[in-house]
């Protein structure tokens, strides 16, 4: 089973976001990988068909709040489309740090509530003005993840904060090693794995067991820079915790998981990276 941490469907505010929009010039990390004709023609039938040949069982619709051109994505209109198809389907809710902690919280409460919402997502250095992992704003949030038993998704890169104009040094994972600390309890999942600081990244996750790595259009390429370190992990400490996505539609489905297959692992370890690991720390296991 292959479950993409980062499968972003054709909505209506999807559509009018950049990752759908442009091409390129914008997006530098799409060299070597065609557009998917789905994103071409903004087609849910048509993604479905390319999920379905590329044997991605589950998509992670990770919600997004941060700053212009990256922009919000309701969660009720996240929601709606969960409902539409909850066999394909999960979420992470959306929150916007810029708002105050009881309205972040209440934000939480309302979407955890829904069927199929199994998380949080935060982007802190791509907020305005942007924050670092272990901004104490952001704690309110983890301590209430930590209570209710359910993951915080923080993405962290240095194109997110260029697209946003924020300093690329708010992409570092090195604040990750406060919060994973501070909160023992509560499962943080990286998306973008903080590329490129990936050596950082992975010790981190080498001494906070609590962190997941998830570099999705990060890894999935044998030419994509520092892509081998996060192979090499999961080849020995992170095999438990190492985590596959597309960042679809920024990388075409099919492809991915091809261009994924080259890379070598030992035994077992393949199978967790594509989706064991995803069903247990998003609590879908059995």
């Amino acid at each position: 089973m292959i479950v993409d941490m980062r499968l972003r469907p054709p909505t209506r505010s999807w559509i009018s976001k950049p990752q759908f929009k442009q091409g390129l010039p914008f997006y530098p990390s799409r060299v070597g990988f065609p557009r998917p004709p789905s994103a071409e023609q903004r087609s849910v039938s048509l993604m479905f068909s390319e999920m379905d040949t590329a044997g991605i069982s589950y998509g992670v619709a990770m919600g997004r709040q941060s700053a212009e051109p990256l922009g919000e994505i309701p969660n009720d209109e996240i929601h709606d489309f969960v409902m539409q198809y909850p066999k394909r389907f999960v979420a992470f809710a959306g929150i916007d740090v810029r708002k105050s902690p009881d309205e972040m919280l209440a934000e939480i409460d309302r979407c955890l509530a829904w069927p199929g919402f199994v998380g949080v997502s935060i982007e802190p250095g791509a907020s305005d003005p942007p924050l670092r992992a272990n901004d104490r704003k952001l704690y309110s949030i983890y301590e209430t993840c930590q209570a209710r038993n359910v993951p915080v998704s923080i993405s962290l890169s240095n194109f997110l904060c260029v697209m946003v104009g924020a300093p690329v040094e708010y992409s570092s994972p090195l604040p990750l090693y406060d919060v994973a600390r501070d909160f023992p309890k509560c499962n943080f999942i990286i998306s973008h794995a903080a590329w490129p600081w990936v050596m950082e990244m992975i010790g981190v996750a080498f001494t906070c067991l609590n962190v997941y790595v998830s570099p999705d259009l990060y890894m999935v390429g044998l030419n994509m820079p520092g892509a081998s370190e996060y192979i090499h992990a999961a080849n020995s400490f992170l095999a438990d915790r190492l985590l596959f996505g597309t960042a679809y539609p920024s990388r075409p489905l099919v492809e991915s998981v091809q261009a994924f297959e080259q890379w070598s692992f030992a035994p077992g370890v393949k199978e967790k990276v594509l989706g064991k690991n995803a069903l247990r720390v998003m609590r879908m296991e059995g």
